[in-house]
Parts: structure tokens; sequence; C-alpha cells
């Protein structure tokens, strides 16, 4: 087929088409990995050669340089994105006013919000949202009534609670498996999100490039970045555009306490404390990956899952606690006794935990950054238990504390229920005395966001 000669380019025009489609892609909120300025580099490599070979570039040439140094995830959204600025396709444009005297448009909305809109969770193919599949075809998930303006549906917090309600009633190990994946898939873009916060967080350390500073302190990376998301052409680029490194931020040294205690398998409206704290802690974990951590489980026994010297892959202990929200405390029992049972387990006994973690964190003698997170619905002590057993726990925490270490308590909802509010009243109270940091675990996603400003020192 002969090339269309309307749709071919000067290689000046990848001059503006690079930059341009870069920008798209940073401020797509569907865009998980975004592109970076090596990106636009390398689009500008692939384009050359073309260029060098006939003259000039094709709209096929500008679409696949995008297409191929995109992330494979985001390649899709890429092709689209790079074939709308090439067509000039505004996606701002508002669409056209209805005609004032457009009797028949007007009695179309007139009946349309008369009707009654259903939603229903059934996914045909189970390949679209977690929260949507079900055995059955008519389970009602919510009602509309003449309300305008209905948006797109439930957060991703009410989906992934709603997937979960839906995984501990079905049977089928096929449809487990998938809806599995897709729920280890919207906790781990929760956890990319958040790494992402992250990282811009670190980037605060980055300062406006004064004249007469060393230009070895120019972070090259961050200030294309900075170029681009200010939309500068290059005539229009300022010294203070570049943005030079201030005092690198410390490494961390992290370590996961999780309660597996009974009360966190008490059930409430289908979801448990267990559930709750796993939502939170495996965005968390994954979003962390890079630092170092370590992991402990805890009941009348504790469970240490990896420490900061094991090289332990960081997939099999996410799926290990994704297995803990669908497990009962006998299986769990189990499974962890290698199949036998005894009177010690599921009381709680955060002390060993403790302790553990308190000579692993402080053991650590580089200049790192050392914190502690706890999953719990802090029922730190059980009916009886003497005041004494009790306050040991507090102390504990009180010694990392004046050893510099950070602490944050990652509560359970059920925590603020009448049935524990008996005994999480006063651990809570005592958490904030000593001066550690409560974060609720209620909806995963403000959840990550207040532990981004915790990390920030917020």
């Amino acid at each position: 087929m002969p090339e269309n000669l309307y749709m071919t380019y000067p290689f000046s025009y990848a001059h503006w088409f690079i930059p341009e489609f870069i920008q798209r892609m940073r401020r797509h909120p569907d865009c998980e990995e975004k592109p970076s300025p090596r990106q636009g580099i390398n689009m500008g490599r692939l384009l050359l050669p073309a260029y060098l070979r006939k003259g000039h570039l094709t709209f096929s040439d500008l679409v696949n340089a995008a297409v191929v140094t995109s992330h494979v995830e985001c390649q899709g959204l890429a092709e689209r994105i790079a074939a709308e600025i090439l067509v000039n396709v505004d996606t701002q444009e508002q669409p056209p006013e209805p005609s004032p005297t457009g009797e028949d448009f007007l009695s179309l909305l007139k009946n349309a919000a008369e009707e009654e809109l259903t939603v229903s969770p059934f996914g045909k193919g189970l390949e679209n949202e977690l929260g949507i599949a079900s055995d059955t075809s008519d389970v009602e998930f919510k009602q509309y009534t003449n309300k305008p303006d209905l948006g797109v549906g439930p957060g991703e917090d009410e989906i992934i609670k709603t997937g979960i309600r839906t995984l501990k009633g079905i049977k089928n190990k096929e449809t487990r498996k998938i809806l599995l994946e897709l729920l280890r898939e919207k906790l781990l873009k929760l956890g990319t999100e958040f790494e992402r916060k992250e990282d811009w967080n670190k980037s605060k350390s980055l300062i406006p490039y004064q004249p007469g500073e060393d230009t070895d302190l120019i972070d090259e990376e961050r200030s294309l970045e900075n170029i681009l998301d200010l939309g500068r052409r290059l005539d229009e680029i300022r010294w203070d555009d570049f943005l030079m490194r201030q005092r690198e931020r410390q490494k961390r040294h992290i370590v996961f306490i999780l309660d597996i205690s009974n009360t966190m398998f008490y059930d409430l409206e289908g979801l448990n404390s267990i559930t709750y704290s796993v939502m939170g802690l495996v965005p968390l974990m994954w979003g962390l990956r890079r630092e170092k951590y370590a992991l402990t489980l805890y009941e009348s026994n504790s469970h240490v899952l990896k420490d900061f010297y094991d090289e332990a892959d960081l997939f099999p202990l996410l799926e290990e606690l994704l297995d803990l929200m669908f497990c009962t405390t006998t299986e769990l029992e189990k499974r962890f006794n290698r199949g036998f049972t005894n009177m010690t387990w599921g009381g709680t006994v955060p002390g060993k935990s403790l302790s553990w973690a308190y000579d692993e964190i402080t053991s650590i003698n580089d200049r790192s950054e050392r914190i502690v997170f706890i999953f719990s619905d802090f029922v730190l002590s059980q009916p009886g238990q003497e005041a004494q057993d009790s306050d040991e726990n507090y102390e504990i925490l009180g010694k990392m504390l004046d050893q510099g270490v950070r602490v944050c308590a990652c509560v359970s909802p059920l925590a603020h229920k009448s049935i524990f509010q008996p005994y999480t009243r006063s651990s809570l109270s005592k958490l904030r005395e000593v001066g550690i940091r409560l974060i609720d675990t209620y909806r995963p996603s403000l959840f990550l966001e207040e532990v981004n400003d915790f990390l920030a020192g917020e």
C-alpha cells in the first residue's frame, strides 16, 4: 500500500511530538508506569534511522516509537494517545449543546430521569473489575433512583471489599483463582501508587539550581521531568528549571508486625480485622519493597516469616498474607503447627513479637531510618490478664521510641466497635500517650495516604 503523503512528517515534528506524548502520558490517570525523560531520548533514537532511510517520518513511525518504548502494561494507552496527538484530537473539547427546540431529545432526558438504574456485580468473563464477578447474575449491587451524575461506580476501596466478600462465598477453584489474581493486582496497584508518592516525597529534597552552585549536584533525570511537567519549549527553559540535589535521604529498616489472634477473625459486615489489616499491609509492603524489611506474626506464639538478613522473595510472602483473609483460625493453627492443635493457640500475646522486633530493629548500627508498623485490633490484653504483663508491651514500645525508632499503629476499624471497646479503649489511649502514631485501616487508599504523611514526617 502506498504511503499517504498527508500523513508524513519532517524530523522537526518529533521535537514537538515527543514531549507532548510524554506529558500526556504522565498526566493520564490510567498510566500506571509514568514515562521518564529517558523514554523521550529513546523515541528520538528510534525515529532517526527511519527518517534517514526515507527522508521523512510516517504516522506509523511515530506511533510505533511511542508504543515500543512504553511499559508493556501501558502500550495500549500509549498507542491511543500517540494517535490522538497525530490526528489533533482535543480530549478536552466539549460536546455540542443540544438545540433549544429539540423536543425529542428533551423528552428522552425526561423519561430517563424517571427510570430506576440497577448496577449488577456480575462480570460475564470475570476479566473486568474484582468486585463485579459472582456465580449468579441476579445479585443486586446498588440502586440509584432519579439521581444525576452517577459517576463511574464505587471507588477502588469498595471494589476490593466487595470482591473479598464475594470470594468468601465462592467454592469453585478456578473462579477463586481468577478473583484472587484480580485482588492481588488491585492491591499491588495501590502499592505502586503509594510508591510513586514516596518517590515524589523524596524528590522534595531537590531545590532549584542556583547560579554559581556545583553543576555536579544537578539531578539530570528529575530536571528533565520538571521541564516536561512545566511544558517548557527549548527557548523557554530557565536556569531555575533545573533541580539540584540536597542531602541524600536515609535508607530505611522496617519491621512489619501482624496480629493473627482469634479476635482478628471476628466478622462484621462480612469483613474482619485480619482482612482490613492485610488490605493495608500488602500494598504497603509492595510500595516499600526496595527497603530492608522484616515480617513477624503473633498470637499466643510468635511466627517470624522474614528477618532483615533473609533474601526471601516478596511474592510468596504476599500470597501467604492474602490467604489469611480466607482462613479460619482452625486452618491457620494447623498450618503453623504442622497439622496439630494445642491449647496455647490464638491468644493475644504480642510481647514475644514486640521483643523480637525491638532486638531486630535496634541491632541496626548504621544511620538508616528505623520504623515499626503494627497491624492489629489492639486488644492487647486478655480478660483477667495481669496488668503487669500488659504494661510490658508499652514498655517495649517506649524503649523503641527512646532509641529513635518510629512506630505506627495500624488500627482495625473493629477496634472501635462496642464488642471490643472495653479492651481497646485503654490500649489505644496508652499508645497515644506513649507517642505512637495511630492510623485507621478502614479504607486502604486513605490508609496509604496517611502512611505517606507519616513517612514524610508530617
